[in-house]
């Protein structure tokens, strides 16, 4: 069983823009608001041994296998954009984005995914859901703001 939590937002640009501004995704903490929850959950995973927040990506466009901040990119092909989290959870999250023509602009959907290892992940789910809608949805437009520049 997978659980999803998605927010779309709409963008004053064409999808072609918006995407390619989201090719450069990460490396700067303008990209995970609110920074400092990302900064709380950057330590809490190294506290458990896990990598922690470390921004920083590879330059250019994003292709598949590089790191963006503590996401791995599993695959970027517009108009989607998949990335696999690096942070040690009881299972395993991504967080999927796509631009799509909608109306005069576009249609952006920020899409978070968890697939629980065991009880214990199906409890973190539902023990962070409320905290993690809030901060998926701030997320949603910031990355929003930053695809209409």
């Amino acid at each position: 069983m997978t659980y999803a939590d998605a927010h779309a937002r709409d963008l004053p640009v064409p999808p072609e823009a918006a995407w390619e501004e989201l090719e450069h995704v990460g490396g700067d903490p303008r990209w995970w608001t609110p920074y400092l929850l990302w900064q709380l959950r950057g330590l809490a995973d190294r506290a458990v041994g896990g990598h922690g927040l470390r921004m920083g990506r590879s330059h250019g466009p994003l292709g598949p296998g590089d790191t963006v901040d503590f996401w791995t990119v599993e695959s970027v092909d517009y108009p989607a954009l998949r990335l696999r989290a690096l942070t040690r959870l009881p299972g395993t999250a991504y967080l999927g984005v796509t631009v799509e023509p909608h109306g005069e602009g576009t249609r952006m959907v920020l899409r978070s995914e968890f697939d629980p290892a065991g009880p214990v992940g199906h409890a973190y789910w539902w023990s962070n859901l409320a905290a993690h809608r809030v901060v998926f949805s701030l997320l949603a437009d910031r990355w929003a703001s930053l695809l209409s520049e």
